[in-house]
């Protein structure tokens, strides 16, 4: 998933490069951490499961054909509270801030914060976020990089916005405390177990056949978060090193890969870069998000399909099951100009990463 909010994104990547040599000591030790402990790393994060928790039980969503966060997720976190008798703060909360979410596109930048702190303390996060959004300081001007949390609250500029973004780190930081940090603890064993179940798919199945595309794209490194309240449309960052940030759900569906395929849609967003032809007519910023979102799961079959035709069939059952048993073109709609144009990148693509050169070369 990425939508409208890349330039905030774009920000935040330019300024935490593992390749400037002003990156704060701390963020450049995690970055390193991720180019040395392998290729492809799929793990879980703490404070990316409580800030997608948070936001999957506010129910704040957005407007692609796929859900955000997982309404079954949801229910469960309920269920579980009510049997431990909990009442959160943001269970008191979650209808007035879903409101004042929902009606300010600039809180959709929400929606990939996690990617920008993977790693850190969940309540070192929500103190430096507390303090950015408290502090007037402008991004521009600056002599040093900023932080993450700078550049975050920098997107939320308007008093009313900040005074939105304190109450709901307030309730997420009581969400920790009060239930969440003692609920995953108690989830601790499975979790590694479902880790490594996905850690051993990817190696044996998806990267194989996927390192040709991943070469082309330049694409060098991976870290996969998987995190429980994430729906069937996942987050993706691409870094400055040849690294991306990839979240995807945990579950691992019926036939154990749907994170996996929902990863693959999710690698395709830089295939869309270089595409020419236009997703949809509409011009308005939440149909071109959709048109986009349902591209990069049609761009996902039509790399399948050149790589591998059973992968790409467990694909498409995947994501129509995901959609409620639409064909899968009909739910995932794209203009035969466009598709035809993807298989000529796909194709270009995969015959320059056996020549050696990148996809950029090629085209």
């Amino acid at each position: 998933m990425r939508r409208c909010f890349g330039s905030v994104a774009a920000l935040v990547v330019s300024a935490l490069s593992p390749s400037s040599p002003r990156l704060p000591n701390a963020l450049h030790a995690q970055q390193t951490e991720v180019r040395l402990a392998g290729e492809w790393i799929v793990t879980r994060d703490p404070f990316a499961d409580l800030w997608f928790h948070s936001l999957a039980v506010i129910g704040y969503e957005g407007y692609g054909p796929l859900g955000l966060y997982d309404a079954r997720y949801a229910e469960r976190v309920v269920a579980a509270k009510t049997r431990a008798h909990v009442k959160t703060t943001l269970d008191r909360r979650a209808v007035a801030l879903r409101d004042r979410l929902t009606a300010d596109s600039a809180f959709e930048v929400l929606h990939f914060l996690p990617l920008y702190f993977v790693g850190q303390d969940p309540t070192l996060v929500l103190a430096a976020l507390r303090d950015a959004i408290r502090s007037d300081v402008s991004v521009s001007g600056r002599r040093s990089p900023p932080s993450a949390a700078t550049i975050i609250a920098a997107a939320l500029p308007t008093a009313q916005e900040r005074g939105v973004m304190s109450a709901l780190i307030d309730a997420v930081e009581d969400e920790w405390v009060a239930f969440l940090r003692v609920d995953r603890m108690s989830h601790a064993t499975q979790d590694r177990s479902n880790a490594q179940a996905l850690q051993s798919a990817w190696n044996e199945r998806f990267a194989p056949v996927l390192q040709a595309y991943l070469t082309a794209m330049s694409i060098e490194r991976g870290r996969v978060l998987i995190s429980p309240a994430i729906g069937t449309e996942g987050r993706f960052v691409r870094e400055a090193n040849g690294a991306v940030i990839i979240v995807v759900s945990s579950d691992p569906g019926t036939a154990g890969h749907a994170a996996l395929q929902a990863l693959v849609s999710e690698l395709t967003f830089p295939l869309l870069d270089q595409l020419h032809t236009p997703l949809s007519a509409a011009t308005p910023r939440v149909a071109a998000a959709q048109a986009r979102d349902a591209a990069a799961v049609r761009a996902g079959a039509v790399l399948l399909d050149a790589l591998d035709a059973p992968l790409a069939a467990e694909y498409r059952r995947h994501f129509v099951d995901a959609i409620g048993g639409r064909s899968f073109e009909r739910a995932y709609p794209l203009s035969n100009e466009a598709e035809m144009e993807l298989k000529r990148l796909v194709t270009s693509a995969i015959r320059g990463a056996a020549s050696g050169r990148t996809s950029y070369e090629n085209y």
